[in-house]
């Protein structure tokens, strides 16, 4: 990590104490049972080996010398990181229940102290998963209800950028609004117009907190979560923007419980207050006022951010690679046509359009890290011994450039999911998010969004660059907890 001015260097300094007393606070067993890894300083850790911004990278370049699975120390906290598809599946999926906790991040537990189904654990966590699993199935989460959502929603997007066909225009703002209200249509059963004041609020905290935690400030906090409290610095918006959404979410909640039928859930909110109904006798519920507004948060933070970015990259790689679009356009128009939209059922005889969705997403893999796990007891991998309570990082990038999975990793190739025949090929390693029992619940209605915003633009619009495709540079803008793609305009004409 690089330090560049006093601020920096003042940083380092006050950071010295903390991290003496962090370090001789961990367990004797917890400090030598871990795998191999670079040799720490004994105050900071390997915080000096780890580029600020580009974590990622950096964890990269260590696997090479420490193989699949080694120790890294954030300062005073030692982690586990499994570098690679093996490791990922051996951990992850095959001891699905053992790495199942979730890693403590101090940017995100200030805010929901462990509650919500993203960052609870124990029964907690097993409580609200199995409940919105089942919430979510009841509102048609993998059904054709869902698909008409999406649908809807894609006329309303195709109409807005109808509106700036011929003029250059940056389409971060209309991508969010229109995936946001997918999720909003699920969670507060209603659709916001795209100029709504309260509606863009909504997603300008979303966005800005998604940049911020994704700079390397946000992984300092997370490292000296008790110093940078008192430090200035942009890390401090991500609290008042949380605090913003809270109330947001809050209101929500209250008019859903003035004009709720118990037993008639139009939506999830409904759905847990009818639970919280019938648990209201039971001590021990986790079902709480308090739960709902940070499970909401999570729901919507997980889906649409993601989602949104992967649509928003898929569109510059393909301003940068306009053969691969035109192949798109091409097979939408030989097998859908014009006359209708797209829908999921074209899935199977669309297998250049699955490869080339397939590919953006390995390519820019849009969470590089995922969050971090925590081990609910001992486990053993790769011949390591992992004990109860261990950090995790599950490195997701080196699974998507693994030249023995893909042919061609490094770079933007559809053939890496095409077969010699040009059938789609499926790819294990293929992990646009992490397996196991913390894969994120709103999966499938991610992977049904970007199949039908993506195709819904390209049947209807050719995508024009602004200035020349070989220039643009699709390097994230920043890097931690997601790749944040490079702002960028495009001009629409028509298809």
């Amino acid at each position: 990590m690089m330090i560049t001015d006093m601020a920096g260097l003042l940083l380092l300094l006050l950071v010295l104490a903390l991290a003496w007393w962090g370090w001789g606070a961990r367990p004797a067993q917890m400090r030598g049972a871990l795998p191999p890894g670079p040799r720490p300083l004994p105050l900071l850790g390997n915080l000096l080996q780890l580029q600020s911004g580009r974590l990622d990278r950096a964890l990269m370049e260590l696997s090479r010398r420490w193989g699949s699975a080694f120790t890294v120390r954030l300062g005073p906290r030692p982690a586990a990181v499994l570098c690679g598809y093996a490791a990922l599946r051996d951990a992850l999926v095959l001891q699905a229940d053992a790495f199942s906790g979730r890693g403590a991040m101090a940017v995100f537990d200030r805010f929901t102290r462990g509650n919500g189904i993203v960052f609870s654990n124990g029964p907690r966590w097993r409580a609200l998963r199995n409940f919105a699993l089942g919430a979510l199935k009841q509102l048609g989460l993998g059904t054709r209800t869902i698909e008409e959502h999406v649908l809807e929603e894609a006329t309303c997007l195709l109409r807005e950028f109808q509106a700036t066909v011929g003029t250059p225009f940056d389409p971060r703002r209309l991508l969010g609004n229109a995936v946001s209200n997918v999720i909003c249509s699920v969670v507060f059963g209603k659709r916001y117009g795209y100029g709504g004041p309260e509606f863009l609020r909504l997603l300008d905290l979303f966005d800005d907190n998604f940049r911020i935690m994704s700079s390397g400030r946000a992984e300092m906090y997370n490292i000296f979560p008790s110093l940078l409290d008192w430090l200035p610095g942009p890390h401090h918006r991500i609290f008042r923007n949380f605090a913003e959404l809270r109330v947001f979410i809050s209101e929500q909640i209250q008019r859903h419980q003035q004009t709720r039928q118990p037993g008639e859930p139009r939506d999830f909110i409904d759905c847990f207050l009818d639970q919280m109904d019938t648990e209201q006798q039971d001590p021990e519920s986790h079902f709480q006022e308090e739960t709902l507004v940070m499970t909401t948060h999570n729901l919507f933070f997980g889906v649409s951010e993601t989602t949104s970015t992967t649509l928003r990259y898929g569109l510059l790689i393909l301003l940068k690679y306009p053969e691969a679009a035109a192949k798109v356009q091409a097979e939408v128009d030989a097998v859908v046509g014009r006359a209708r939209a797209p829908r999921l059922e074209d899935r199977v005889r669309l297998p250049y359009i699955i490869a080339v969705l397939h590919e953006i997403q390995r390519f820019i893999s849009v969470l590089p890290l995922g969050l971090p796990h925590a081990l609910t007891r001992d486990a053993h991998l790769h011949g390591h011994f992992l004990p109860k309570g261990t950090f995790v990082i599950p490195l997701l990038v080196p699974a998507h450039r693994d030249p023995t999975q893909f042919k061609d990793p490094d770079c933007f190739n559809p053939t890496n999911f095409l077969d010699d025949k040009g059938e789609f090929q499926s790819n294990d390693a293929f992990m646009p998010f992490a397996p196991g029992k913390r894969m994120c619940l709103g999966a499938g209605l991610a992977r049904s969004e970007i199949f039908l915003f993506f195709t819904a633009i390209l049947q209807r619009f050719c995508l024009l660059p602004v200035g020349n495709p070989a220039n643009m540079d699709l390097t994230p803008h920043c890097t931690g907890l997601g790749h944040v793609p490079p702002a960028f305009r495009l001009c629409l004409v028509a298809g």
